[in-house]
């Protein structure tokens, strides 16, 4: 979680190469990917600029011109971003317009696996997985049979989505209750309660997909 304490801002010059002179191509290619990342982190986390800036122990101005890329923040003033945004330092030189995940997955494969749902006879087959950066995505298949029971009271968090593909179902989500069938789709919040909670004809399949931040340390 990003800290809240505000810090003594400091003087900018110790912090930030605001010159005015020519600089090198690869200082600016960095700048801008710094930029983006820290720009991208904070408005992820919900933290207004000025915030950001108290809690980090900068001027407001300088961390404007550091996210427009106009300015090159030194090492202490990075690591004074980072743990005001509860994250390392290294997380901002990950280059995402450089990564190229893509996960393949015949008709019929996947990886079955077991998650909580699996004791009420719910069969998750892994269909993809998204493999770094800082979003999880985990889609699977999703087959409730003759052995399969209800199970409405499941919590978890980020969000998920929800794809009806064969069968039809009432789902729970927190006080609502959704006929479903094949074609029907929820996106939603997990940390309600929510699940089957009636399986009307069996097979029923669908895609879910869930989708969380990662925690690094």
């Amino acid at each position: 979680m990003p800290r809240s304490q505000a810090k003594k801002p400091v003087p900018e010059s110790q912090n930030t190469d605001t010159s005015d002179t020519v600089r090198d191509p690869a200082v600016d290619k960095v700048s801008r990917a710094l930029s983006t990342q820290i720009h991208a982190f904070r408005t992820a986390a919900g933290i207004p600029s000025g915030s950001l800036a108290k809690m980090a122990g900068i001027s407001h101005s300088m961390l404007s011109r550091i996210e427009k890329g106009t300015a090159t923040p030194s090492i202490e003033t990075l690591t004074k971003i980072a743990n005001a945004l509860g994250k390392p330092v290294s997380r901002f030189f990950v280059d995402q317009s450089e990564r190229h995940d893509c996960a393949f997955v015949p008709a019929g494969e996947g990886v079955t696996v077991d998650r909580e749902g699996s004791s009420f006879g719910h069969i998750y087959r892994l269909v993809g997985h998204v493999l770094s950066g800082n979003l999880n995505v985990e889609p699977y298949i999703v087959t409730l049979d003759e052995n399969s029971k209800p199970w409405s009271t499941h919590q978890t968090t980020g969000i998920q989505f929800l794809h009806v593909l064969e069968g039809r179902m009432q789902y729970r989500y927190a006080t609502r209750i959704y006929d479903l069938k094949p074609g029907d789709s929820l996106l939603f919040d997990p940390n309600a309660a929510h699940g089957p909670e009636v399986i009307e004809s069996v097979p029923v399949r669908f895609l879910a997909v869930f989708f969380n931040i990662r925690e690094y340390s």
